[in-house]
């Protein structure tokens, strides 16, 4: 926090507000500590699950209720299959689908859904050109008896795997499956085999998110207003 302070030192025009998004209690208290008018405008539970916790059998530590439904989910599709994306053409192709599914989701709420605008699906296909070659990005699959069950579009950093966005067909289900369940459970069982230490659903409380999660981070989206003299100050 301190060396965001010394940049806006830096610009000839200096703020009057800085705004700081989906920040943890961290950076919250970092914040608070530069003396700054500090307004919190929203906050949001990120659930996740600690697999360095919970183990490759991380299905046994959830409740009863969830590994039901996972089980039953999972018996109604049948055969799954989850592929990830190896090239980039394929990636985008992954990319698009996910955005159809999640735009359909959103628009039957009444909401414009987060690929309304078109900059934001031209910025991950960048994104993703980037950093699918360095293993930093995840575009996968999941399908059953040939069927898209879903796609999840994920960020990889330090042993982390984070859940950044999602597409499910839920159009297409029927009785107990579960696309979102199911999804994120053969994505897990993919990452705890490969020794992921957390795989982090970001924020929103969905409750399939709650279900499968056994930890949370509380995440802040702030507006600091700054004391000008603070600033000039050094």
């Amino acid at each position: 926090m301190a060396t965001l302070l010394r940049a806006v030192r830096g610009h000839r025009r200096i703020p009057r507000r800085i705004a700081l998004s989906g920040v943890d209690d961290a950076h919250l208290a970092a914040a608070h500590a530069t003396g700054a008018r500090v307004l919190i405008r929203r906050e949001h539970i990120a659930p996740r699950l600690d697999l360095a916790a919970a183990g490759v059998d991380w299905i046994a530590s959830r409740s009863a209720n969830t590994r039901q439904q996972l089980r039953r989910s999972a018996r109604a599709y049948g055969a799954v299959r989850m592929e990830r994306a190896m090239t980039v053409a394929v990636a985008w192709e992954y990319l698009d689908a996910l955005a159809t599914l999640h735009q359909r989701r959103w628009h039957a709420r009444g909401k414009p859904g987060a690929f309304a605008q078109t900059f934001f699906a031209r910025f991950h296909r960048e994104l993703i050109a980037r950093g699918l070659p360095r293993d930093e990005i995840d575009l996968l699959r999941i399908s059953a008896e040939g069927a898209v069950i879903g796609y999840l579009y994920n960020f990889r950093h330090r042993g982390r795997v984070l859940a950044y966005q999602s597409g499910f067909n839920y159009a297409a289900a029927r009785g107990a499956q579960k696309p979102g369940m199911t999804c994120h459970q053969m994505a897990i069982d993919w990452y705890a085999a490969q020794g992921v230490r957390a795989y982090d659903f970001l924020a929103g409380a969905d409750r399939y998110k709650r279900s499968l999660a056994n930890a949370q981070t509380r995440l802040h989206w702030l507006s600091l207003y700054p004391v000008l003299s603070d600033l000039w100050r050094g």
